[in-house]
């Protein structure tokens, strides 16, 4: 059938070539058909048009919408595929109105706009050229979204270069001045605390005060450095928005959830409230929303007096700029101790923190607001913020969503098979683990439960001593039995001279000596045995970044987690790979 198809496409393209136009428009078309994925004839005086081209993703995707008149199928291709931020221009410029005026006095025109595709909105050329007495026209259309990214990658390049040409040294002096403060502080607790505990093993109680300080001063350590990451990912255009099915209310549930500790430990009033929001299930990034949210609400919750209160309130407005999308208004309000006039122009570039809120004894990396405003400018909405000193703080973040069918919730569409991120562990950071091979049935890992551990052995691979004893530590407690390995061709050596389904799972670091780990994951997977080539292999690194997390799901390992690991997510992802 496919080949029918593609043979009356030919047929069709070549009678439209060789045997209906003149010869002027011969060679227009021609050009047409050999540059654009789509080509079509449009009578601009009836709003007909006759497709001579319709290939590649256009015929999977656009076909379904085609109508007998051109003003139709357009309306049709807008409400459905248009990037809502492009919908009115697009409508206006492909309006028969506008065409006819422009093939009046030009021989062409073309414009340039968006549509949301299995992977994501992409960048499309639209050329109308004029025909005969203008009373026709030939256009031709295109996905442009390479040319556009690379034009766009070069402009940001180059602004990036005159703005850090202009304020190298500004820029440097702050960032370290600052990093070099905000990462001594927690530096400092944890060896003062740590000499503490050495000289005082005999006193438990003062040991365990000691490592429950050095953990928290710890966690406070590891959000400076992901706040550092995040921001270097917003700044290089490398931060993915990942759109999947998702509820608002589950969405602000957890988040408050995750406030909780803190908002008792200050005796805070914290209210949630959705009462407007008729259409809760939306395609979302739930990771950057709860990021975005967190950093905004942990801000107020920070700088809000024991007794004060804190409110989020999720709003839902009328439709976007278009009708398959919703606006919501998401509002962060707090009666804490604001922030000054003078500072406000400031509260959104990177390292800026009041000095009355130094003053306050709170301390962060000052990149939180930052990177609150650089995900809201990724998802294309926008952020505000009013306050008065002593009085409070309202952030207001209005973003556009799509609303999830109700009649078509459980089916799940290619561009959610497209866009869907890999399973994570509920409460850990999008980045710090991912499974890409889920072999076990187990919804979770329960501590108390243990049976699956037992007779499991491990492989380890670390070209770290301490790392190697650390881990070795963590996993023997747990009850595995560990074998370890100092490189990658070590760890081939031990697989293929062990005895079939020796090991259970590989614990794999990526940079070391020798052989890496993904050379000796991809050398794995060549094995002639499968009960050694099928064996999982789960990272272990601290490479945090999205390349480093898709180069291993490509050489065939089964799961990625960042270091430092923490021991229930370690525990949380061999139970699901483990077979």
């Amino acid at each position: 059938m496919k080949s029918t198809r593609v043979n009356n496409q030919q047929r069709k393209e070549k009678a439209a070539s060789e045997n209906v136009l003149p010869s002027i428009q011969k060679v227009v078309l021609d050009a047409l058909l050999r540059e654009y994925e789509v080509a079509f004839m449009l009578d601009l005086q009836n709003d007909t048009y006759e497709i001579f081209k319709l290939t590649g993703r256009f015929s999977k995707y656009i076909s379904r919408y085609l109508k007998s008149h051109f003003s139709s199928t357009m309306l049709e291709i807008a409400d459905s595929c248009l990037y809502s931020y492009d919908y009115d221009f697009f409508i206006g410029a492909v309006s028969l109105e506008n065409l006819r005026m422009r093939m009046e006095g030009d021989e062409s025109c073309s414009f340039v706009f968006r549509a949301i595709t299995s992977r994501g909105p992409e960048y499309f050329r639209m050329r109308v050229i004029r025909a005969d007495d203008g009373s026709k026209a030939f256009a031709g259309v295109s996905c442009i979204q390479d040319e556009m990214s690379r034009e766009m990658q070069q402009r940001k390049l180059f602004e990036g270069a005159l703005d850090r040409a202009r304020s190298a040294d500004s820029a440097k002096s702050t960032f370290l001045t600052n990093m070099s403060h905000d990462i001594r502080t927690p530096m400092n607790a944890i060896i003062g605390f740590t000499n503490i505990a050495a000289t005082h093993l005999d006193d438990k109680e003062k040991v365990k005060d000691a490592l429950d300080k050095i953990r928290t001063s710890s966690d406070h350590l590891m959000r400076l450095i992901n706040d550092v990451l995040d921001m270097s990912r917003i700044e290089s255009g490398r931060l993915a928005i990942k759109e999947k099915k998702n509820s608002l209310t589950e969405i602000a549930g957890g988040i408050e959830k995750i406030l909780q500790p803190q908002i008792q430990s200050k005796k805070l009033t914290f209210a949630v409230d959705m009462d407007s929001v008729t259409a809760p299930d939306v395609y979302c990034d739930e990771t950057r929303i709860t990021q975005l949210l967190l950093n905004l609400l942990g801000n107020s919750v920070k700088y809000t007096e024991p007794g004060g209160k804190v409110t989020l309130s999720i709003r839902q407005k009328k439709n976007g700029k278009a009708r398959r999308y919703n606006l919501y208004e998401f509002v962060i309000e707090d009666n804490g101790i604001g922030i000054s006039r003078a500072f406000l122009s400031h509260i959104f570039e990177p390292f800026e923190r009041e000095s009355s809120r130094l003053e306050n004894n709170t301390y962060g990396s000052g990149l939180g607001m930052s990177i609150a405003k650089g995900i809201v400018d990724m998802m294309g909405g926008s952020i505000s913020v009013e306050s008065e000193v002593n009085v409070g703080t309202r952030f207001t973040v209005i973003l556009e969503f799509r609303p999830v069918n109700p009649g078509a919730a459980d089916e799940r569409t290619e561009e959610d098979e497209m866009t869907a991120p890999a399973l994570s562990y509920p409460g850990s950071g999008d980045e710090d683990m991912a499974i890409f091979r889920n072999r076990a049935d187990s919804n979770g890992a329960e501590t108390g439960d243990a049976g699956w551990i037992e007779g499991r052995r491990l492989l380890l691979v670390e070209d770290n001593a301490l790392n190697r004893e650390i881990a070795e530590e963590m996993l023997q407690e747990d009850g595995f039995k560990v074998e370890t390995a100092e490189n990658g061709k070590q760890a081939l050596l031990k697989i293929t001279g062990a005895d079939p389904w020796y090991y259970s799972a590989v614990l794999m670091d990526i940079q070391m000596p020798v052989m890496d780990g993904y050379e000796a994951t991809e050398k794995i997977r060549m094995l002639p045995d499968k009960s050694r080539a099928q064996i999982p292999v789960i990272a272990m690194t601290a490479n945090a970044f999205n390349e480093d997390r898709s180069r291993a799901a490509e050489c065939g390992m089964d799961a990625y987690i960042t270091k430092p690991v923490d021991v229930l997510t370690l525990r949380y992802v061999l139970r699901r790979v483990l077979r």
